[in-house]
Order: C-alpha cells, then sequence, then structure tokens
C-alpha cells in the first residue's frame, strides 16, 4: 500500500487525547500543528501550556533589522492578544511570557499575568530579560519596569515560578505558597531568600546573572541548587543537606561548604568567565590554583563526601597544576569524571593531577570545547602534545576501575586521537570508547572522523569503538 493511501492514526484519534498529546510539546511545535489539517487548527488551541516566547517568532535576521524588528514585535503582540481572547473555558497548566524591552507593553503584560493568575496556573513564566545582555554588568536598573503584583505572591496553584528582569521582586513573599518547589531568579537584584529557601518543599533553585547579592548563605533542602555568574559580596556558604545536583559557574570566591549531602549525585563548575590564554606570567595564577584545590576539598570534605559525577572546565584544569601544593589535592570518590577542555597543553597536567586522584573512576568524558580541537596547538612550558600523552604512565583508575571514555564533538584531530590512544593502551579494564561527533559536520569530516575512528578500533581488539553522529 502506499504511504499516502495509509490512514493517519493519530489525526483519527479523539480530540481529548490529541490535546494531552500537544501539551506535551513545546509551545513552538503546538503552533506548528496547526499547519497539518483544518482540525489541527482548533485543536492546536486548547493546549495547557502556553508560552509566548518573542525569540521563537522573530529570526535573527529580523532582530538584526530595526524596522522588521519593530514591525515583528508588532505581530507577535498582536498574535498573543488574539490568543488569549480565544481562550474561554480551557484549564492552562503552565503560561510563559518572555518579551524583552517591555516598557512599551506594560499594559499587555499586566493583563497577561492577570489572565494567568485566573486561570490558577502551575508553572509560571515572566521573564523580560534582553538577548544582548552578556552579565548583570550590563543591566540598568532603568530597564527593570516589570513589577510583580501581589496575586502572583499569594497565586496559591504556583508549583514552578521562573522570574526575569523585574524590579523590587521579593522572594519572601512567596513563603506562603505550599505548592511552590521550582523557583528560578535571573537579571535583576535579588533580596535575600532565606524566608523562602529555609522552607523544605522548595526543591530547585536556579540563579542566573543577579547583580549584588548581599546574603551570604545559601541553605536548604533544595534538591537541586544552580547558581550561573551572580555577584556575591564578599563570599558564599552553601548548607544543603539534601542537595544532588550542584552547579555553579561565575568568579572564582572563597567559597564554604557547611552540612552538605554525603552523596551528590552530580557537581559541575565552571570559571570560563576568568579563563585568558595570556596568564603566562599572572602572579595571582598561583593562588587561584590553591583556592581551586580548596575548593575541591572542601567540597568533598577531604574524602568524607563524594560527588558521583564530577564536571569542570577549561580554567581548572590550567590552574590546579600551578597551586603552590598542587598536591593537597585528596582523592575522590568520583565515578564518573566529566572534562570540558580545549585540549591545550595547558590543561595537561591538570587532566593528570584529576586522573591521579579519582581510584574508583569509572567512566571519562572530554568535552571538546572551541576552538577546533584539530588546530595545532604549539608547545607551552616543554609539553609537546605530540608526544604528551605517549609516556608510559598510568593511574590507578587506568589500571582497575576505568570501563568507558566519550569523547563529544569529535573531529579526529591528532589531540584527540593521542589522548584516545593514552587511555586505550594504559586503561586495562576498559570496554568501549564511545565518540560523538558534532550534528554538522561536513561529510569530508566526517569521513576523516569514521577513519580515524577505525584507525583506533584497529589498535585493540578488546575494546570497543562506537562513533555516534550526534
Amino acid at each position: 500500500m502506499d504511504s499516502c493511501d495509509q490512514p493517519d492514526i493519530i489525526s483519527n484519534l479523539p480530540d481529548v487525547l490529541l490535546v494531552l498529546i500537544i501539551s506535551c510539546l513545546s509551545f513552538k511545535e503546538c503552533v506548528q500543528t496547526c499547519a497539518l489539517s483544518k482540525r489541527w487548527r482548533s485543536v492546536y488551541l486548547e493546549t495547557r501550556n502556553v508560552s509566548f516566547k518573542e525569540t521563537d517568532f522573530l529570526s535573527p535576521s529580523v532582530d538584526a533589522n530595526p524596522i522588521r524588528n519593530a514591525l515583528g514585535r508588532i505581530v507577535f503582540v498582536d498574535y498573543v492578544r488574539r490568543w488569549v481572547i480565544r481562550i474561554h473555558d480551557q484549564p492552562i497548566d503552565t503560561f510563559g511570557i518572555s518579551i524583552s524591552y517591555p516598557e512599551t507593553y506594560i499594559d499587555l503584560i499586566e493583563s497577561l499575568i492577570a489572565f494567568a493568575v485566573r486561570k490558577k496556573v502551575k508553572n509560571l513564566v515572566l521573564d523580560f530579560s534582553n538577548p544582548a545582555w552578556r552579565t548583570f554588568h550590563d543591566v540598568t536598573l532603568d530597564e527593570l519596569v516589570v513589577e510583580i503584583p501581589q496575586s502572583v505572591y499569594e497565586l496559591a496553584t504556583l508549583e514552578s515560578l521562573k522570574v526575569g528582569a523585574c524590579k523590587k521582586f521579593d522572594p519572601s513573599k512567596l513563603s506562603n505558597l505550599g505548592k511552590l518547589n521550582t523557583i528560578s531568579f535571573g537579571w535583576m537584584e535579588l533580596t535575600d531568600p532565606k524566608p523562602l529557601l529555609k522552607t523544605s518543599r522548595v526543591k530547585s533553585l536556579t540563579i542566573n546573572d543577579c547583580g549584588e547579592l548581599y546574603f551570604d548563605t545559601i541553605k536548604g533542602n533544595m534538591r537541586e541548587v544552580a547558581v550561573k555568574n551572580c555577584d556575591f559580596f564578599p563570599n558564599c556558604t552553601f548548607n544543603l543537606p539534601s542537595v544532588d545536583i550542584l552547579k555553579y559557574s561565575g568568579d572564582l570566591l572563597p567559597f564554604e561548604f557547611d552540612n552538605m549531602n554525603t552523596i551528590i549525585s552530580e557537581v559541575e563548575f565552571d570559571f570560563r568567565v576568568l579563563d585568558n590564554n595570556n596568564d603566562e606570567s599572572n602572579d595571582s595564577n598561583t593562588a587561584e590554583g590553591g583556592m581551586l584545590c580548596h575548593l575541591l576539598n572542601n567540597l568533598l570534605d577531604y574524602g568524607g563526601r563524594s560527588a558521583k559525577t564530577l564536571t569542570v572546565c577549561p580554567f581548572l584544569l590550567k590552574m590546579i597544576p600551578r597551586s603552590e601544593h598542587p598536591h593537597v589535592l585528596h582523592p575522590m570518590e568520583t565515578k564518573h569524571l566529566v572534562l570540558k577542555s580545549e585540549l591545550h597543553p595547558r590543561e595537561f597536567n591538570g587532566i593528570r593531577l584529576l586522573l591521579m586522584n579519582c581510584p574508583n573512576l569509572e567512566t571519562l568524558t572530554i568535552d571538546l570545547l572551541p576552538p577546533s580541537p584539530i588546530a595545532t596547538a604549539s608547545s607551552y612550558a616543554d609539553i609537546d602534545p605530540e608526544t604528551y600523552w605517549m609516556q608510559n604512565i598510568s593511574y590507578e583508575c587506568q589500571r582497575e576501575t576505568l570501563k568507558a571514555v566519550a569523547v563529544k564533538n569529535f573531529f579526529g584531530g591528532s589531540k584527540e586521537l593521542h589522548i584516545v590512544k593514552f587511555f586505550i593502551r594504559g586503561c586495562e579494564r576498559l570496554e568501549r570508547v564511545e565518540l560523538y561527533m558534532p550534528f554538522d559536520l561536513d561529510k569530508g569530516r566526517k569521513r576523516l572522523a569514521y577513519a580515524k575512528s577505525e584507525m583506533l578500533q584497529r589498535s585493540s581488539n578488546r575494546v570497543q569503538v562506537v562513533v555516534h553522529n550526534s
């Protein structure tokens, strides 16, 4: 039977099931279903998850042209108004509005917030940040014009709330919301969230690009905590006895960890905002290396706590060997180590230092970052990238526990091949090597990557080399 003659099984489902299906899609994907048939044009309006994101409606080319951008915003706002008018009695679980330069549309935004409150939504996104902002220092207080009304602070049905670029926001006013368990704040000044976080119901906290945080403790029973590019004065103590996922990116501060969970599933540190390639004679490197060693030792309580998965950045790899006493780094119980790396020679000693201190490592992931790893790097401090990984040195994890190595953004360049060969050659229990090519790799480079993977496979009979076209 020709495929065009086969019945459309999904379209033959009753409306109630179709609504459940489209409610599992992103709002952008949901809107796209209206092109399928006349029937879908009415069904897609009944989705329970509504998210009006300016960036979903305006392409980058439109955004770059001021006139086209202004016209595009008018069309976007008109679309939002017409959609809301058409929604009557159907329930809404998730509602979001994300638009930059909101001062032009304050009346509309206030009406949309009131609409969400009337619908008693469970998940609410109010994001008025500007995609052009890179850090909170790009934000002026005059640009924060939307104020969260009291009705949101009293919305008892809320389970998840994301607030971005609002003025006079007070998280303590959310303390009485008994169902609220996921909160996210970004691009604004933030008062002390202790009254909110001391309640046991908040399980996930995200703070992105918030400035002038004068509170010095993040304390609570959250299971997941993520802090990105925030200004703490002068430091911050984490008191998280239940945390399972901890992610931090930003400046290197004298962090302290008090009463932390004994076993943390995932820890990630990203200090790339500090990274530059011109620090050869920078005297602060020794101090930064020492702080990073102390950070790892302190978080993992000198062996008393463990992170099952530890993700680190190039800056950490470069700096920890430059500590005055790099060997003060204590052994860790980490099972999965993720190295976000450029595979620059400056990172090599740091990679080895972590291998030395992860004696129970089972999986190693190398997540390659730009610049392209196939580019040739010059030697650094007598470290030759062509010969460094040929040294006959192995660590306890290579001899006893390491079973899998994964390389993301694999091109088949010489630096990648050298380090993969190092593990194939030196890991006695290694079972597989997973190579993930970039999804947008051109055909010529794909052929090269496949050829290099086949070469790696021929070098070992006991290790399986698998290539993924991600």
